[in-house]
């Protein structure tokens, strides 16, 4: 596509204060930023890399974070348009009458559901967006049935909306991750299943966070310190798994508060738990070095880019067993170095993101957000490897105004 397109959040942010008719002296002190800040923001000058000031933004202009990021973006890739075109199926999936005449089993439906969730880790969005919408009708047809099909269809319907819901949001389909989350948490209560409960508060409390309004961070941080505590830190590898991914998500949650010292606290708690994490049936890779690479956001959360670099040294690579989370190490990383004002290694860090998961890296406006930036700053004396990075991310690297459409 070489139409010109709102690819940079401080236009977006411009438009909608004209619209709010604020001036930018109102909008600035309602961020609490200096106007000479917001004018460079609004004019392509600095990028809002900081997640906690893109909330701010939301919440000042009463609109939210997939309003300023563009969210759900047109499809870039061919890996984009299959996950855009999975969504209209995805709320089929919820909303039609289950098919009575599907001859799928219990076994091949549960074989497929975990199929679908290794995909997810492996970032395979041909095979999620392949698998996602019949599985999630399969499992609610399953569990209309009576007696223990009915149970087992709970639980993989359960498993299957988890699994869509944390597939969808990060291309900025927050409203239908939600539902697929609410729709798993009432599966989950009727199951009487304290595993299937926490997955479901997860995918909410992962939700409520990418809302971005100081109410939905609120809302993460306590949904995900209820469920924690409610399943405890006791039990096989199911229930501990949970435990340990619930107080990622509520140190993170925490970060974006400003709750500094609570996030280290839930994150400290996690990383002994990983620690006696053998199994991985939910297949959330509660390992050491995940929690490591969660430190790594926390910390850019937390308003520390220099130290994400730092604690990604620290990751021990090795242990990481998917390339959903290796490329998030790199993108983490990449963020840091850019904010520490280092672009070189935040392109060198990209690339690497890039090598591991492609889609991965696309489907983050942040890293487009950096990538315009960056191309913007260079004035077309961009190095190759910029202008390489800006060609995968979809930014003409001669003009971050232009998409460069696919490579």
């Amino acid at each position: 596509m070489d139409a010109r397109l709102d690819d940079y959040i401080g236009l977006r942010i411009a438009r909608y204060r004209d619209v709010g008719r604020l001036t930018q002296r109102e909008l600035a002190d309602a961020v609490g930023v200096s106007r000479e800040h917001l004018s460079r923001v609004e004019n392509g000058r600095k990028a809002v890399t900081d997640r906690r000031m893109l909330y701010a933004f939301a919440t000042a202009l009463g609109v939210s974070v997939t309003d300023l990021t563009g969210q759900p973006a047109p499809p870039r890739s061919q890996d984009d348009l299959v996950m855009y075109s999975a969504v209209p199926a995805l709320r089929g999936a919820l909303d039609d009458d289950p098919e009575d005449d599907s001859r799928i089993t219990a076994s091949m439906l549960a074989a497929e559901v975990d199929r679908a969730m290794a995909a997810r880790m492996a970032c395979d969005y041909h095979t999620l967006a392949a698998l996602l919408p019949g599985l999630v009708m399969d499992a609610r047809r399953l569990a209309d049935e009576d007696g223990d099909s009915g149970r087992v269809g709970l639980e993989l319907f359960v498993r299957a909306a988890v699994c869509a819901s944390l597939t969808i949001k990060p291309f900025g389909h927050i409203d239908l991750a939600t539902r697929l989350g609410e729709r798993a948490r009432i599966a989950a209560v009727q199951l009487g299943s304290p595993a299937s409960l926490a997955a479901a508060d997860f995918a909410l409390a992962q939700t409520a966070l990418a809302s971005g309004t100081v109410g939905g961070r609120r809302r993460s941080l306590a949904a995900a310190t209820r469920a924690a505590d409610q399943i405890g830190d006791v039990g096989g590898d199911e229930a501990l798994s949970w435990y340990g991914m619930l107080h990622l998500q509520a140190a993170l949650s925490a970060a974006t508060l400003g709750r500094v010292d609570e996030a280290a606290a839930h994150h400290s708690e996690a990383t002994a738990v990983a620690a006696r994490v053998s199994a991985d049936p939910w297949r959330m890779e509660v390992t050491p070095a995940n929690v490591g690479v969660w430190r790594v956001a926390i910390a850019l959360e937390s308003g520390e880019p220099d130290r994400a670099p730092q604690y990604a040294r620290a990751v021990d690579r090795t242990g990481l067993r998917t390339r959903q989370r290796l490329a998030h190490l790199h993108i983490a990383c990449g963020r840091g170095w850019y904010q520490a004002g280092k672009p070189d290694k935040a392109v060198r860090q990209f690339l690497a993101a890039d090598t591991v998961a492609p889609s991965e890296l696309r489907s983050r406006p942040s890293v487009r957000e950096i990538v315009g930036q960056m191309v913007r700053d260079a004035r077309r004396r961009g190095g190759p490897e910029l202008r390489k990075l800006a060609l995968r991310v979809g930014v003409d690297p001669l003009d971050p105004d232009l998409d460069a459409g696919v490579v």
